[in-house]
């Protein structure tokens, strides 16, 4: 709980947080998948930098998420640390599914679309499975967490 706590703490500071995705995502993919836990940004769980297109500007953006294996595929949960607002790349993702990701020094083409159901929760599972501090921050965010599926593009 407490740790849950001091992550939504994180999210006041909405303006620098998405520089430091982005910075980060830099850093991950001139590392060449060197870096490939973040104990930072995601508690030390795995990640990968996602570019997204904004909604709004039309731009390339691309953030940090920690990440499961999901069969062939990769998932992320919108949880911006627990914040009541959802985090750009989700709102980016929800207007355009097309994105990219890379991950281990591999860039892919991906089409995300939005769990549901068993399949959300068994993700949950495993994130919370993982990094037990992130249980109560689904509560603590006061909205629906979506939880994003990652499948290879076609082609």
């Amino acid at each position: 709980m407490v740790f849950a706590k001091l992550l939504k703490s994180l999210t006041r500071f909405r303006r620098i947080q998405p520089k430091v995705g982005r910075v980060h995502a830099v850093v991950m993919r001139r590392a060449g998948g060197r870096i490939r836990r973040s104990r930072v940004l995601a508690g030390g769980q795995p990640v990968l930098a996602l570019t997204t297109t904004g909604r709004r500007s039309g731009i390339p953006r691309s953030t940090v998420v920690a990440y499961v294996r999901h069969g062939d595929a990769y998932a992320a949960t919108a949880l911006n640390l627990g914040s009541d607002r959802h985090p750009s790349w989700c709102m980016n993702l929800r207007a355009d599914p097309r994105a990219s990701i890379e991950v281990n020094g591999k860039r892919l083409a991906v089409e995300a679309r939005e769990a549901g159901g068993e399949e959300a929760e068994l993700l949950w599972g495993s994130f919370t499975e993982r990094l037990p501090a992130i249980a109560r921050s689904r509560h603590l965010a006061a909205r629906e967490v979506p939880v994003f599926v990652f499948d290879r593009a076609a082609g």
